[in-house]
C-alpha cells in the first residue's frame, strides 16, 4: 500500500519548484529548494492538520525526484526521500523541544513517555513494511518512505498541538 501511495505522489508530481521538467544539464538545472524550506513553505501555507498530510508530506521528494538527472533511479529515489526524512526529524526535534518547554510538569513526563513508544512503534512497523523486501532494491526506499511518513505526521501532530495548546 505505502509502495502505491509512493507511486501516486510521484505521479501526482507535487513540485516545490511549479510544474517544472527536468533538465539536460547543470547550467539550465533548475534549483530545488531544500527539504527544510520546502517543508516549512509548505506548513505555512496550510493551517489544519489534514491539509498539511495530504499535501506537505512527500512535496520534496517528489520534486527532487522530478528534477534531479538520477531522480529516477532507485538510488536517487532512496537519496531524495532519505534527505525529506531528515528534515522533518529535524523539524520534529525542534518542534518536540518546543512544546515540552511549554507543557512543565508533569505533562512533559507525558509526552516523553509518548515519544518513546510513538519511536519504538515507527521502527517496528517500518522494519515490518520494508520486511517484505527484504535483500531487495525497494527495502531501503519503503523504510525511507516508511521513517519519512511517520517522521511527517507526528511532526504535523506536534506543530498542531503548538498552534492549539491544551
Amino acid at each position: 500500500m505505502r509502495v502505491l501511495m509512493l507511486a501516486t505522489s510521484l505521479a501526482i508530481g507535487l513540485s516545490a519548484c511549479g510544474y517544472a521538467q527536468k533538465t539536460d544539464g547543470p547550467a539550465h538545472a533548475m534549483p530545488i529548494l531544500s527539504p527544510a524550506n520546502t517543508i516549512e513553505a509548505c506548513v505555512g501555507q496550510y493551517p489544519d492538520t489534514a491539509t498539511r498530510e495530504a499535501t506537505c508530506i512527500g512535496q520534496y521528494s517528489s520534486a527532487c525526484m522530478t528534477l534531479r538527472a538520477d531522480g529516477e533511479t532507485n538510488s536517487g529515489m532512496i537519496r531524495c526521500t532519505g534527505e525529506e526524512y531528515a528534515a522533518w526529524d529535524s523539524r520534529l526535534n525542534t518542534a518536540y523541544t518546543r512544546y515540552m518547554q511549554q507543557l512543565g510538569a508533569p505533562r512533559d513526563e507525558g509526552l516523553r513517555e509518548a515519544q518513546r513508544a510513538w519511536m519504538a512503534l515507527r521502527d517496528a512497523d517500518c522494519e515490518f513494511e520494508a520486511s517484505a523486501f527484504a535483500g531487495g532494491s525497494m527495502q531501503p526506499l519503503v523504510t525511507a518512505a516508511c521513517m519519512r511518513d511517520y517522521a511527517a505526521r507526528r511532526t504535523i501532530r506536534l506543530l498542531g498541538w503548538l498552534e492549539e495548546p491544551r
